[in-house]
C-alpha cells in the first residue's frame, strides 16, 4: 500500500474542513431564520404566520423567539392583554436573519453599549448613568433587522467577553420617551426590572425611584 505524503495528507484534511463550513454554512443560509419579540408586562401574545399560528422555540424573560422560514410572509400579531393586532408583510431572506417585530403600536426600542458599563449586572448599572445608547428603533409598527452581538435581555448576556467583543442590550419603551433615551433618569428607568410601568404607569414608577428619603 502507497504511503500518503504529509502534504497530501494536509490536504486532504483542508478539503474535508472546507467541505464541512460549506455544508454547514449552506445548511444555516437555507433554514429557517428567527423573528423575536419582547412583551410588554410579559403579556400573551400570538404569532400567526401563513394563518399558521406558531409557538416559541425559546422563552427567555419577556423575550420570545420563532423560527421562520426563508420567503416573504404575511404575519398577523396580536397582544391578547391589551387587544392590539399588528400585520406585518415579511420578508426572510436567509437563515441567518434576526427580526424584531414590535407587539403594540407604542413599542420602540433603544439599544444600548454594553461594554464599558458595569456589564451585566443591572443593579451596577443602577448606580451610575448606565449604557450609552448605540442606537434607537422609532418604528412604529416596521420590522427591525437585529443588528449582530444584540440581546434582549440581561440573562443572554455573555458573562464573559473579550477585549474585542462588542456586546449590546436592547430593550424597549414606550415611543414617546424613546427620542430621550440619553437622558440617565430615563436610561435608569428602561433599564430598571420594573421598566414594562412605563407603558402603563410611567408616573408611579418615577415617583417611587426618585421620591425623596427620609435622610435626604
Amino acid at each position: 500500500m502507497a504511503r500518503i505524503s504529509r502534504s497530501r495528507w494536509v490536504g486532504i484534511i483542508t478539503v474535508g474542513f472546507l467541505a464541512i463550513t460549506f455544508t454547514a454554512v449552506s445548511i444555516g443560509y437555507f433554514g429557517s431564520g428567527t423573528v423575536h419579540l419582547l412583551t410588554v408586562g410579559n403579556d400573551a401574545v400570538e404569532l400567526v404566520v401563513d394563518d399558521v399560528t406558531l409557538e416559541p422555540k425559546s422563552h427567555v424573560e419577556d423575550h420570545l423567539v420563532f423560527d421562520v422560514s426563508r420567503g416573504q410572509h404575511k404575519v398577523k400579531l396580536t397582544d391578547v392583554h391589551s387587544g392590539t393586532v399588528t400585520h406585518y408583510t415579511l420578508e426572510m431572506p436567509h437563515g441567518f436573519a434576526k427580526v424584531l417585530l414590535p407587539t403594540r403600536e407604542d413599542q420602540c426600542f433603544l439599544r444600548f453599549d454594553m461594554k464599558n458599563a458595569a456589564y451585566g449586572r443591572p443593579d451596577d448599572l443602577l448606580k451610575n448613568e448606565g449604557p450609552r445608547v448605540e442606537e434607537r428603533y422609532e418604528t412604529h409598527s416596521e420590522p427591525i433587522r437585529l443588528p449582530t452581538q444584540t440581546y434582549l435581555t440581561f440573562k443572554e448576556l455573555p458573562e464573559r467577553v473579550k477585549a474585542s467583543d462588542q456586546v449590546f442590550l436592547l430593550r424597549d419603551t414606550p415611543c414617546d420617551f424613546a427620542s430621550e433615551g440619553t437622558n440617565p433618569v430615563l436610561t435608569r428607568l428602561i433599564l430598571h426590572e420594573r421598566a414594562d410601568e412605563l407603558f402603563s404607569d410611567p408616573d408611579t414608577l418615577l415617583n417611587d425611584e426618585f421620591r425623596p428619603t427620609a435622610e435626604e
